[in-house]
C-alpha cells in the first residue's frame, strides 16, 4: 500500500510539525562500548551538523591501516602518556614533517608565538577544542601551549582528520581524541572524552560548528560556572550562538570570529576559491569548461566558488534568498534562478548557504546522469543525503509501522485522524515518508568509487556522483591553502586572548564580534610576506579623517 495515498490524511501543519521522531529517553551511554552494528540510532540526540553518515568508518580510511578502531587499541607516546586517542601513533614523525612545513605558510601566528611566548597571555588557560585536525591546526595548538595554554582537542569533522597530524600532536602531549574515519558514536565520544576528564576543567572554548559548545551545555551545564569565554568560528556554530543569546540561555561570552573581516574575506572567499577547483579536480578528473554549474547561496563561500568556475570556462548558475546576495551575483554576471529551473540540464550542484534540505530527494530525482553532487557550506545538512542516517533495521521497523498505520487509517477513517495527531505512531508515518524521500532507501544503489566518491544508481539506471557523503568537499575531499588558514587561526588565537584576559565587566552574556584594531593588526602580521609597505597617515591627515595614526582605520558598520 502506496504511503502517498494517506496524503489527505495528514495535516500540511501539523506534517512540518512531526518530521522526526526523538525519543528523548534514550540517552547514548559513552561509557559503554557499543558493538559496530548499534552505533547507527534511528534519531540523533544532539546535533545534525557534524555527524550524519550512513558508510562505514572504515571506509574513508587508507586501505593500508589497521581496521581496528583506535578506541579498541592501548596506545603510549614515547614519554609514556595515554591521555589520547589515535589511529596510529607511530606516524607521528610523518606528521611532524607536515607541521613544519605548514610553519612556514603561517607567518603570522609564527609572529604571535615569539613575540608573546614571553609574556605567556594564555597562562592558566584550559581550552578544550573541536575543529578540523591539520597541520595548520597543529601550527595553532603548539602556539596556544607556547602562550601558556593547556589544551584537549577533538575533531569538528569525521572526515577532515589528518592521522599523522594528529599523531605527531599525541606524542607532543597534547590530549588529541580524532581520527578520520569515525563514526556518529566515535564523534561524540572523542568530544566526550576532551571535556569529562577527571581533575581538569575547561575555561575556555574554541569551538567550529558549535558541536562541542552543545555538547556542553547538554551533559555538563555546569562547567560553564568557569568557563571565561567561547570563541566560535563558522557559520553553523555562530548561529547557534545567536540563538542561544535571543533565549537568553547564552551564560558567558562568546566571540564570532566568522563574521570578522579576515575570516569572511580571506578563509570564506580567497580560500574558497581555490579550493573547490582541487577537491572537485582530485575527485572526479573533470574539466571544467563548459560544464553548466550551479551554486546554491552567494555569501562569501559562493562568491568565491562562482569566480573560480567562472575563469576555469564554466556556465555558472546561483540560487540566493538573499535581494543583496542576489543583486551581486547578476552584477557579477551571473543568472540568478531557482534550483528547479535548471536542475535538470547542469553538470555540477554545490552548496555553500548553511542552511539544511537545500538539495532534496526530489532534486535528485530530477538530475540528470553523471551528475556531480557536492557541498562547500560547513554543515552536511544541505544534500538530504540521508535522514537521521537511518540504518536498513531501523528503516524495516518504520516501514512495518507505516504498513500498520496505513491499514489503521483507511480502516477507521476520519475518527482516526483526529483522534492520533499527536500520537507518537502518527509521528513514526511521517518519519518513514521522509525516509521514503532520502537517497538511502532500498530502491537506490550505492557503489564506492574512490575514496570520498559514491555513485547513487536510480533503477532506470540513472546515476550521480556524491563527494563526501555532502559533507565539506574541500577539508574531506582536499586540502586547503595553508597561508588563509594562518589569518583565520592568528585571528582565533587573539579572540581567545582577549576573551580570556578581558576584565570582568567588558564582555556580557552575549555575541560579540572581533575588534576593528584586531582585524587589522592579524591583517598586518602578513603583509611582510608579501614584501608589501603600509602607508602612514601624517598628523594632518588623521586629524582630516578623524582617525588615530595607528588605526582603527574603518568604523565597524563599514563593508569591505
Amino acid at each position: 500500500m502506496s504511503l502517498r495515498m494517506l496524503e489527505p490524511y495528514l495535516l500540511g501543519s501539523e506534517t512540518e510539525t512531526f518530521k522526526q521522531i526523538q525519543f528523548a529517553d534514550q540517552k547514548q551511554e559513552f561509557n559503554k562500548r557499543p558493538t559496530k552494528i548499534g552505533r547507527r540510532s534511528l534519531s540523533r540526540s544532539i546535533s545534525q551538523s557534524s555527524t550524519d553518515s550512513y558508510s562505514s568508518a572504515a571506509s574513508y580510511t587508507d586501505s593500508s591501516d589497521d581496521e581496528t578502531s583506535p578506541r579498541d587499541k592501548q596506545q603510549k607516546n614515547s614519554k609514556g602518556s595515554g591521555d589520547f586517542c589515535v589511529k596510529n601513533i607511530k606516524q607521528a614523525e610523518f606528521g611532524r614533517r607536515e607541521i613544519e612545513i605548514a610553519e612556514q605558510e603561517m607567518p603570522a601566528l609564527m609572529a604571535l608565538r615569539k613575540r608573546a611566548q614571553g609574556e605567556k597571555p594564555l597562562a592558566g588557560a584550559k581550552i578544550v577544542g573541536c575543529t578540523h585536525i591539520t597541520a595548520q591546526t597543529a601550527v595553532l595548538m603548539e602556539t596556544l601551549g607556547a602562550l601558556g595554554a593547556q589544551c584537549r582537542w577533538a575533531a569538528c569533522n569525521i572526515y577532515s582528520t589528518l592521522n599523522e597530524v594528529a599523531a605527531a600532536l599525541a606524542e607532543s602531549g597534547f590530549p588529541v581524541f580524532a581520527w578520520k574515519g569515525e563514526s556518529e558514536d566515535d564523534f561524540w565520544w572523542c568530544i566526550d572524552r576532551c571535556v569529562n576528564v577527571e581533575g581538569w576543567q575547561p575555561n575556555m572554548i574554541l569551538d567550529d560548528g558549535g558541536d562541542l559548545t552543545h555538547w556542553i551545555y547538554k551533559k555538563y551545564p555546569n562547567m560553564f560556572k568557569k568557563i571565561k569565554g567561547i570563541v566560535e568560528e563558522s557559520v553553523t556554530g555562530v548561529h547557534r550562538l545567536y540563538q542561544l543569546s535571543k533565549a537568553g540561555k547564552l551564560c558567558v561570552p562568546a566571540m564570532n570570529v566568522n563574521d570578522s573581516v579576515t575570516k569572511q574575506k580571506f578563509d570564506n572567499l580567497y580560500c574558497c576559491r581555490e579550493s573547490i577547483l582541487d577537491g572537485l579536480k582530485r575527485t572526479t578528473d573533470m574539466m571544467f569548461g563548459g560544464k553548466q554549474v550551479v551554486v546554491c547561496g552567494y555569501g562569501e563561500v559562493g562568491k568565491g566558488c562562482c569566480a573560480a568556475l567562472k575563469a576555469m570556462g564554466s556556465i555558472v548558475y546561483v540560487t540566493e534568498i538573499d535581494p543583496i546576495c542576489a543583486l551581486q551575483a547578476c552584477m557579477d554576471g551571473f543568472r540568478l534562478v531557482k534550483l528547479n529551473e535548471v536542475i535538470r540540464q547542469v553538470d555540477i550542484v554545490i552548496t555553500c548557504t548553511g542552511n539544511k534540505n537545500v538539495v532534496t530527494r526530489e532534486h535528485l530525482d530530477r538530475m540528470k546522469n553523471s551528475c556531480i553532487v557536492c557541498n562547500m557550506g560547513h554543515s552536511n545538512t544541505e544534500i538530504d543525503v540521508t535522514y537521521q542516517s537511518i540504518s536498513q533495521c531501523d528503516f524495516l521497523v518504520l516501514k512495518f509501522y507505516g504498513i500498520f498505520l496505513a491499514q489503521l487509517y483507511f480502516c477507521l477513517g476520519k475518527w482516526l485522524k483526529q483522534s492520533m495527531l499527536s500520537s507518537p505512531l502518527r509521528a513514526a508515518l511521517i518519519e518513514l515518508q521522509h525516509c521514503q524521500a532520502s537517497l538511502r532507501t532500498p530502491e537506490l544503489t550505492w557503489e564506492r568509487v574512490r575514496s570520498q566518491v559514491d555513485h547513487v544508481i536510480w533503477p532506470d539506471g540513472k546515476r550521480i556522483v556524491l563527494l563526501a557523503e555532502g559533507r565539506l568537499l574541500n577539508l574531506s575531499c582536499s586540502t586547503v591553502p595553508t597561508f588563509v588558514l594562518s589569518i583565520t587561526a592568528t585571528t582565533q588565537a587573539l579572540a581567545l586572548i582577549e576573551l580570556y584576559n578581558a576584565p570582568e565587566g567588558r564582555y556580557k552574556q552575549d555575541v560579540y564580534l572581533l575588534p576593528k584594531k584586531m582585524d587589522e593588526y592579524v591583517a598586518s602580521l602578513h603583509l611582510p610576506t608579501f614584501d608589501a609597505h603600509l602607508t602612514e597617515l601624517t598628523d594632518e591627515q588623521a586629524k582630516y579623517l578623524g582617525l588615530n595614526k595607528n588605526g582603527p582605520f574603518k568604523p565597524n558598520y563599514y563593508r569591505y
